[in-house]
């Protein structure tokens, strides 16, 4: 993790020992957390714990708590939730990965030699002025803060040495606004075994993976020929067209321009074979999770989300926002508002969320909970997405089930929102309680 200068910040397990972001399942973690210089806040992944704005930690002060691990083993990452700062708080290196293991992934017979054959890989875009320092201008609301230079763990130009076998990369696009549409220079398939929340029930074999901020993939790949190869970003490969892909090519042309600066080519990666490292060259298991997928009941609740940007002519939108005109971006005609609740959610109660964009593509972000996505663009979901997740892309339209297991109160309510920052910060984002029964107001 990288801080920039002026900012100075320690995250620490109980017992002073820093640095350490694995932890088993069903385990409890102490975490203190400490700020100089700046003000913002941490967003854990549990129950009343979560780090939303109301969390603000002032200079100078700090926050200790103790973190009950009860999701399964997945990817998670941690960032501040400063009400309007978390863009460029984020941007400037508050940022890092936790991983969860648990007995299930013990038991796979995966890649697990961390920053041998299991690595965390996460890509980042930032701009840097002539004297090498990072740059944080916005040119474009709409777009966000899109860099044009690409960090795979901090590192510009990076490189890495893998064994001649299986390696597991754990993908977090932890920038800004910047969409990543990932595949291989020499254009080799890979396989994705988990999405946010965990692990996919079964391998899917790929060429690309689009992510958009905020997402967290992993993915094995074979190195066994020994071949060099470069993880690259890019236009989509012309060997890639199915009716998906070329739906997803004829909305761009519409729009005269793809998703988050999708359109720009960018080497992140380099793969070199070491053949001295030791390497798992096992098949892949054919079955890799559970999923328990309830039936979508009629009388389940349902909640829509219509993602809007001020100056959106279309359905009457211009003009409804209700206040602080200095904000650009909302959800059903309403911006953040630290005062209000926007949603109240029963305990344990199965919802279907249906979530709505006008204009642009939004990665849709909910605390709290992990969730099964239903279908994209009224597509059914795609195998590759058909695991837990907390933060969809939404196109044209998105939809969802999730059930809340852990209260959440009007003091410390959990949040959804745009998951591209700068939305965020500009009010694409509300609140909502988890309570054992529904309360007006």
């Amino acid at each position: 993790m990288s801080c920039s200068p002026g900012f100075n910040w320690s995250l620490q397990r109980a017992g002073g020992k820093k640095g350490r972001r694995r932890q088993k399942r069903g385990h409890r973690k102490g975490v203190r957390v400490k700020i100089q210089y700046c003000i913002f806040t941490l967003t854990p992944f549990f129950r009343e714990l979560d780090g939303g704005p109301q969390r603000e930690i002032e200079r100078g002060g700090s926050w200790s708590l103790d973190l009950p691990v009860r999701q399964q083993a997945s990817s998670s990452w941690y960032h501040p939730h400063t009400h309007h700062k978390t863009g460029p708080q984020t941007y400037n290196g508050l940022a890092g990965m936790f991983i969860i293991d648990d007995e299930n992934s013990d038991d796979l017979p995966l890649p697990k030699t961390y920053g041998i054959d299991d690595i965390p890989v996460i890509v980042q875009d930032r701009i840097f002025d002539e004297l090498g320092r990072l740059d944080y201008s916005i040119e474009d609301a709409e777009d966000g803060m899109l860099g044009d230079t690409i960090t795979a763990n901090g590192i510009a130009n990076a490189s890495r040495h893998v064994p001649a076998g299986l390696v597991r990369l754990r993908l977090l696009n932890g920038a800004n606004a910047r969409y990543f549409r990932f595949r291989f220079s020499d254009n080799r398939e890979f396989h994705k075994i988990a999405t946010d929340g965990g692990f996919l029930e079964e391998p899917v074999p790929i060429r690309e993976l689009l992510m958009a901020p905020g997402e967290r993939n992993e993915v094995v790949v074979d190195f066994s020929n020994g071949n060099p190869t470069m993880l690259v970003s890019g236009p989509r490969a012309q060997t890639v067209n199915d009716d998906r892909r070329r739906d997803e090519d004829e909305r761009d042309r519409r729009r005269n321009r793809e998703s988050g600066g999708l359109g720009d080519m960018f080497e992140i990666l380099q793969f070199a074979v070491n053949p001295d490292l030791p390497a798992v060259r096992e098949s892949l298991p054919r079955q890799l999770n559970s999923i328990n997928r309830p039936t979508v009941q009629r009388n389940w609740p349902v909640r829509r989300f219509d993602l809007f940007m001020r100056g959106d002519r279309r359905r009457g939108v211009s003009g409804a926002f209700q206040s602080r005109a200095e904000m650009e971006m909302g959800i059903n005609r309403q911006m953040m508002d630290m005062q209000v609740i926007n949603e109240r959610v029963r305990l344990g109660q199965w919802e279907r969320w249906a979530i709505n964009s006008f204009d642009g593509s939004h990665p849709f972000h909910v605390h709290g909970c992990s969730f099964l996505v239903l279908s994209q663009d009224e597509r059914p979901v795609s195998a590759e997405d058909a695991g837990w997740k907390d933060t969809v892309r939404v196109d044209d339209s998105a939809e969802f089930i999730v059930r809340f297991n852990h209260k959440a109160t009007d003091e410390f309510p959990y949040m959804y929102h745009c998951h591209i920052l700068e939305h965020e910060d500009r009010g694409m984002m509300g609140q909502f309680t988890v309570t054992l029964g529904y309360r007006k107001g």
